[in-house]
């Protein structure tokens, strides 16, 4: 090393110094005598490096301005929403209104298939089942089947969109109130609390009755349930894991202050993305510095949903989804499988691999609740809160539930918040011979009108009788 270091080095770093001022060199194009620079690959991989550290500490911040809104939304009181105005005889709309389409772009979507609607007695100020005799006497409303279907895909603003426009046009004529239903679902089902009070204030001018009630985390997501000592509250996570878990971390948040012991259930979460997994992995910190007891229920598939997201060497906007597993496996006491996923980490974002450490507090595990099918009546199947992908272990299970209980097969769609469209043909494929062995009669319980729509649209009303939910 002595000799490489008096007479080598030298030249050689001269060399490498001269080759790096001379790579970025011209080059000349075939069809002209333009002068193209090529920078050097060095200079490319530095660039590429800036812009992932700049869109990391984007989401960063992001983040921050989440947990910002949280804080200072708990710390205030909320004042009373405004009533609505009515649009002048000139169209332009009051404060809280919402933009509508012209009709125009609304006649645009249309549909081949027909809507069969509950005819409006059975709907206004009445909460009874609807035969499937009832509905083929309706009319067909595309607009609502197009509205569904969008739901269906995805594309939540623009069904929103299609039926704020049909609701303030009036549009609707005889099925209007199940618009209007399809929309207080679409509002619940994405959290848009603000948009559901503001059409809750339209819907009782307009009805001059009641309308349906919003259910927040604390009812719909965060169970809460209460051990043999009183001590341990239980909140449960929605379906996907993003930016629209801050209810459910507010609701964490209250609970966290009269409780030391918490429950935190995971079993449906199906997808998970970096915003969301920064949000959990900074309340969890926030718990294990207060001494939290924690139950931790199907925390092992949500580490295998937050896997899926994850590739070695590929630099994504945060290290969130990272740092979370890490956690993760930290709190279930899994550390061969943290060394592993520590070493992975060490190699993508090029860091010292964190080192394990076994949590100060009480940590337990469980596995999901099963429950609630062996407790529900003989005769009904539990619909999860999502359907899509593909269906066949859906469909197995309920044609061995088939098998098992008597007619009618009821599915109870009471926790069924969405079916994907391409979902809603399998599940109609795979029913179709259910219902036809021995003549088994299906029945669609307590759907959502989104569903329902949809359900109808799909055909599905051929082979089941579909019942609303009750608002």
């Amino acid at each position: 090393m002595g000799i490489f270091s008096l007479f080598g080095k030298k030249n050689s770093q001269q060399e490498n110094d001269s080759s790096q001022k001379t790579s970025a060199k011209k080059t000349r194009s075939k069809s002209g005598n333009t002068d193209i620079m090529v920078p050097p690959e060095d200079e490319l991989a530095s660039q590429s490096i800036m812009a992932q550290r700049h869109v990391a500490r984007a989401t960063a911040r992001k983040i921050d301005a989440i947990e910002f809104e949280m804080s200072r939304d708990m710390g205030k009181t909320r004042s009373p929403i405004p009533a609505k105005t009515a649009p002048d005889a000139a169209g332009k709309k009051g404060p809280n209104q919402p933009d509508a389409r012209p009709a125009e772009q609304v006649a645009d979507f249309q549909s081949t298939l027909p809507l069969e609607i509950p005819a409006p007695d059975s709907l206004i100020g009445q909460h009874v089942d609807v035969m499937m005799a009832e509905l083929a006497e309706t009319e067909s409303v595309p607009l609502l089947e197009e509205a569904a279907i969008l739901f269906a895909s995805g594309q939540n603003e623009v069904a929103a969109h299609m039926l704020q426009a049909a609701i303030h046009n009036n549009s609707l004529g005889q099925v209007e109130q199940v618009g209007w239903y399809m929309l207080f679902d679409l509002y619940q089902i994405t959290g848009d609390q603000q948009q559901f009070e503001h059409l809750s204030l339209d819907y009782a001018s307009k009805f001059e009755t009641s309308p349906p009630i919003w259910h927040g985390p604390d009812e719909a997501d965060a169970d809460t349930e209460i051990d043999a000592d009183q001590t341990t509250a239980s909140l449960s996570f929605p379906a996907k894991l993003d930016a629209n878990i801050v209810k459910v971390l507010e609701r964490l948040k209250q609970i966290s202050l009269n409780s030391q012991s918490l429950k935190l259930d995971f079993t449906r979460v199906k997808e998970v993305d970096p915003i969301g997994c920064g949000l959990l992995l900074r309340a969890i910190k926030n718990l294990k510095k207060t001494k939290h007891d924690l139950m931790l229920v199907a925390a092992q598939d949500l580490a295998d949903n937050i896997r899926a997201i994850l590739q070695v060497g590929r630099r994504d906007e945060t290290e969130a989804p990272w740092l979370l597993l890490l956690e993760i496996l930290q709190l279930l006491h899994f550390e061969h499988a943290f060394e592993e996923v520590s070493m992975d980490y060490c190699i993508t974002f090029e860091v010292s691999p964190p080192s394990f450490e076994a949590p100060i507090n009480k940590v337990t595990t469980s596995l999901p609740d099963l429950r609630i099918e062996t407790l529900q009546p003989s005769n009904r199947f539990m619909m999860p809160s999502v359907i899509d992908g593909k269906t066949d272990i859906l469909i197995s299970r309920i044609a061995e539930h088939a098998k098992t209980f008597h007619n009618p097969l009821i599915l109870d769609c009471s926790k069924l918040e969405r079916v994907e469209f391409g979902a809603s043909a399998q599940l109609l494929n795979g029913l179709v011979p259910i219902s036809a062995a021995r003549d088994t009669h299906i029945q669609f319980a307590e759907v959502n009108y989104l569903v329902m729509a949809l359900f109808n649209a799909m055909g599905l009303k051929n082979v089941a009788t579909i019942f609303p939910r009750k608002h």
